[in-house]
């Protein structure tokens, strides 16, 4: 088979979904008074902050860790990424450290980077809550939400976290075990989104990484793992036991127990099995 060496540079998370669209019609994990339409004030409102938690002794480079394509503090971070985001390292005296934190925002609420299980759902949950109730802090299994005024006045956290949400969605991740039902979720809410979006999906074990986007109509069986920033049009097909990383898949392409990296597989082609094409285009 003849091939062009080329470089496909496909820039980091230019695809990048989020779960809104699946979340939405997903029931609240505990409250009826959730109404997702009505929440803009937390975009106005909400200064979200991520504490970069602490475990390189558990996985080295912890934080960077990816799962499904995602690394564990982006994954947090997508939570809450319709608020303004700021990043601060884990210190012994964490109340201190926000109290200093300039802002013009009325509320902070206050996640670490090993909860990649937080959504835009549960988060928006909790700080519908937090105003409905008129709380000055709410302490979570992980995290707390605090009015900025009120922060300013206290010296440690408030006691007796709130029980009311998914205190698994707010685990922190701390076992390879935990690591494993982790990703489990993530790659489960992930085909889930690609279903509802129309891709046929024949198989359970099909592995999608965050960062692929594929579109309607699209057909993949089992024993497909679909990597990095991938794209995938109309029409293809995806037959078993296929690895794909960071490449672009044209419309009607037939692919079966093929290897393709960083590169580019024309309209209509019908790649053989077990095929090696890196860095090229067909």
């Amino acid at each position: 088979m003849n091939t062009q060496e080329i470089d496909i540079e496909i820039s980091k998370n230019q695809i990048s979904f989020d779960l809104d669209s699946l979340q939405e019609e997903e029931e609240s994990s505990t409250l009826s008074v959730l109404s997702v339409k009505n929440l803009e004030w937390i975009a106005q409102e909400v200064l979200f902050v991520v504490v970069k938690s602490k475990h390189d002794d558990f996985i080295k480079n912890f934080n960077d860790f990816l799962l499904c394509g995602k690394s564990m503090i982006d994954w947090v971070k997508m939570a809450g990424n319709h608020c303004q985001t700021i990043v601060i390292e884990e210190t012994e005296n964490l109340i201190e450290q926000l109290k200093n934190i300039q802002t013009d925002k009325k509320i902070m609420a206050v996640f670490y980077s090993d909860t990649p299980l937080l959504d835009k759902s549960l988060f928006n949950e909790i700080l519908n809550y937090f105003s409905i109730k008129g709380y000055n802090a709410l302490n979570l299994i992980r995290g707390c939400i605090f009015k900025i005024d009120y922060l300013k006045s206290i010296y440690d956290f408030v006691q007796a976290p709130c029980s009311k949400f998914n205190i698994h969605q707010l685990e922190p991740i701390s076992s390879g075990k935990m690591l494993a039902c982790a990703i489990k979720e993530l790659r489960k809410k992930i085909n889930s989104y690609h279903c509802k979006n129309g891709v046929i999906l024949l198989e359970d074990n099909i592995n999608i990484d965050a960062d692929v986007e594929i579109d309607p109509g699209v057909i993949i069986y089992g024993n497909n793992s679909i990597e990095g920033q991938t794209v995938i049009f109309s029409g293809a097909i995806l037959k078993r036991g296929n690895i794909i990383k960071d490449s672009i898949i044209g419309k009607n392409v037939i692919l079966e127990a093929s290897y393709i990296e960083k590169s580019k597989i024309s309209d209509g082609k019908i790649i053989s099995p077990f095929e090696k094409i890196t860095n090229s285009s067909l």
